[in-house]
């Protein structure tokens, strides 16, 4: 194996990280990450929650993860991958990455609770549109439960959510959410991107979800899945509405603007 000349800054491979002002409005930043497979946002949770503990912003055992996905990538680690996984080193991203790029599974529904696992994450709260509504508890590798909760529809999800007394938020997106249907490339005809309409409704800044998400949001990941949102063309012009619901053309948080 090839060692990374910069181990505790790299990228993993098909993604993209800028930084942008933290939305609470907060004298700090944030890192926006974008990825092409979903299993990459565990290197940045990694590499969030470590930042946020070596400058004491951490006011909770760790953030909770909300995300917002079509499926339930929820399948828990094996118990040989739960010994990889306690090897892992937070400070060296690119052993990280290269773990995650060879060891997780390439249908990309393995890195929530391998980053429960290891206490990167705490509870985790999920819109989706599969399956109905459930609730349910993991037991991390130091006995905390991290207790799951799903929603099926938004407004149960809002009114969850806006009940919450959180601290420190992960968020999460997985473009593949907004496809009616399955989306996969290999069943053409199977499906429809969301509407520019329907998009919005999800993705609002003024609304009650994200006036309780952004000032609590310590980094945002979102997941391009081209091979669940029928194609890349599909992803990138789903990637393009979400982005400017949040962030004007210079990168900057819309809901701050007049503030």
């Amino acid at each position: 194996m090839y060692r990374n000349s910069e181990p505790s800054k790299c990228d993993p491979p098909g993604t993209f990280r800028e930084v942008v002002a933290h939305p609470g409005g907060y004298n700090r930043v944030i890192e926006k990450a974008i990825m092409m497979e979903h299993r990459f946002a565990f290197v940045f949770w990694m590499k969030w929650k470590r930042a946020l503990q070596q400058r004491s912003w951490l006011r909770q055992p760790a953030p909770t993860l909300v995300t917002i996905d079509w499926h339930r990538d929820l399948a828990p680690p094996e118990d040989h991958h739960k010994r990889q996984l306690e090897k892992l080193d937070p400070s060296n991203l690119s052993d990280t990455a290269n773990y995650v790029w060879a060891q997780f599974a390439h249908t990309n529904d393995g890195h929530i609770l391998s980053a429960a696992w290891l206490n990167l994450i705490g509870d985790i709260v999920l819109l989706k549109n599969a399956a109905g509504p459930l609730r349910d508890t993991f037991t991390d590798r130091e006995d905390n439960s991290h207790q799951i909760f799903e929603f099926r529809t938004y407004k149960r999800f809002e009114e969850f959510l806006t009940g919450r007394d959180d601290h420190n938020i992960f968020l999460d997106i997985d473009l593949d959410y907004f496809i009616h249907g399955k989306g996969n490339v290999f069943y053409p005809g199977t499906f429809k991107p969301y509407s520019e309409t329907e998009i919005k409704a999800v993705i609002d800044h003024q609304s009650p979800v994200f006036d309780y998400l952004l000032p609590r949001t310590d980094g945002l990941t979102i997941a391009q899945e081209p091979s669940y949102c029928g194609g890349i063309a599909n992803s990138c012009s789903i990637l393009k509405v979400v982005n400017n619901q949040l962030f004007d053309d210079h990168n900057n948080w819309k809901h701050l603007e007049n503030s």
